[in-house]
């Protein structure tokens, strides 16, 4: 990769992680143990997975992240921290492995989000350990699962439904198109 790529490339993630930084501040549901339905920061911090691969992907959800913790932090433990700040957001680095693929976007964003829950379920079960409570005849799993996808799955299914206007998928497609020209990296 030639040093004006890369540029570009460092480019397009920072705005991403700017630009899902401030998505996931406007929320329309806030949970009272963390966790809200924002307004699309998860496909915004999917995006460059999608347009540079996992490896980027990671590495954007990795910073997200982080800013995340600095913007609100909220654990109880060591381990609880590591998978809500750094593992949760930086899986969704995964959708880059449909960043080639028909439909790779939507694919990859189920993938990433299923990811996330994933670990926002371990992570509320280190909090049950951490001296949390769980809803009255829950047991810890099942709480966990629940209580995660009260946030994580509505925001996902209005996602998809955006993800599904041919307007919007003619959009992000020329974006993809743009953060990977090469031409535009050789202007800069």
């Amino acid at each position: 990769m030639n040093k004006n790529n890369y540029i570009k490339q460092m480019t397009f993630c920072a705005v991403s992680v700017a630009l899902a930084v401030v998505a996931n501040m406007i929320t329309f549901t806030k949970m009272p143990f963390g966790g809200s339905v924002t307004l699309f920061s998860m496909l915004i911090i999917v995006l460059p997975a999608w347009f540079y691969g996992v490896r980027m992907g990671v590495a954007c959800g990795l910073v997200y992240g982080l800013l995340q913790f600095v913007t609100g932090p909220y654990f109880l433990s060591p381990i609880q921290f590591f998978l809500d700040y750094i593992l949760a957001f930086s899986i969704m680095g995964i959708a880059g492995f449909f960043k080639d693929s028909n439909h790779g976007l939507i694919k990859g964003y189920a993938l990433a989000v299923l990811g996330r829950w994933a670990v926002a379920t371990w992570a509320g079960l280190e909090w049950v350990k951490a001296g949390s409570t769980v809803w009255d005849g829950w047991a810890p799993l099942p709480y966990s699962i629940a209580y995660n996808a009260t946030y994580i799955i509505p925001e996902a299914v209005l996602t998809l439904v955006l993800l599904m206007v041919p307007a919007m998928q003619n959009a992000l497609n020329r974006i993809k198109v743009q953060a990977n020209s090469e031409r535009a990296a050789n202007a800069a």
